[in-house]
């Protein structure tokens, strides 16, 4: 028995190095160049060098949604401006909430409080980037769902492969099946990604969307993810 385990054993090494022979760029002979640093190029997540990477990706996600945001709308932990901003031509309001005062929102509250907005009002949530500040994102989505009417619709989109950013706190980095989860008690859940391993390093280490080719960012791998984008549409009841 123990022979036989040295013998697979051997066979699985000698098999593994193989492939290593094979490989295009064997361990030890890759050119790390530029990116061989213990410091981003932009450590404010590539805005000093141009359009960051989830940007570029929210600008996508927007674009693949505009046409479905419509009637009542909020966004939280976004602006009043966005509604133009964006090109959101299909709403009748549009109400913005953050956890701060400010000119740029009309709602100041924390959304984990399940009084801070009408039950069964708005017809579009809107939730950019927010999720991963919320300590309790279940008690949010079970919010947010109470504040549609039935059959609205919840379009979020979190990050996957960005540095810490605790504004006010910065606690998940949510994947696809998180988001599924987190939104299960809706009857219809869309999840879909943006990223793969270049825009991924890239988003990383702040380099900006504008020194990346198009190919390299709109090619999708499914396992690298730097983004989560998700259209979820509440029950009817």
């Amino acid at each position: 028995m123990v022979e036989a385990l040295r013998t697979e054993w051997r066979q699985t090494k000698n098999k593994f190095l193989s492939q290593v022979r094979k490989m295009k760029h064997p361990v030890g002979k890759l050119n790390w160049g530029d990116l061989r640093r213990g410091e981003p190029f932009c450590n404010e997540f590539g805005f000093e060098r141009g359009t960051p990477i989830d940007r570029y990706y929210l600008d996508k996600f927007i674009g693949s949604i505009r046409h479905q945001v419509k009637g009542k709308v909020v966004e939280i932990g976004g602006a009043l401006s966005n509604r133009g901003e964006y090109g959101f031509e299909n709403v009748s309001t549009y109400d913005a909430v953050d956890l701060l005062e400010s000119p740029l929102v009309n709602i100041c509250g924390d959304v984990h409080e399940s009084n801070l907005l009408k039950p069964g009002y708005y017809d579009t949530i809107l939730l950019f980037n927010v999720l991963e500040h919320c300590h309790t994102p279940q008690k949010v989505v079970d919010n947010i769902q109470n504040w549609l009417v039935p059959s609205g619709y919840c379009m979020a989109i979190v990050p996957n492969a960005q540095r810490i950013h605790n504004n006010p706190g910065d606690y998940w980095r949510i994947l696809p099946d998180g988001m599924k989860t987190l939104f299960q008690n809706f009857d219809e859940v869309q999840v879909t990604t943006y990223g793969n391993p270049t825009s991924l390093i890239a988003s990383y280490m702040g380099i900006a969307a504008e020194e990346l080719t198009p190919d390299e960012l709109d090619q999708s791998h499914p396992l690298y993810p730097v983004t989560t984008c998700l259209v979820a549409k509440n029950s009817n009841n």
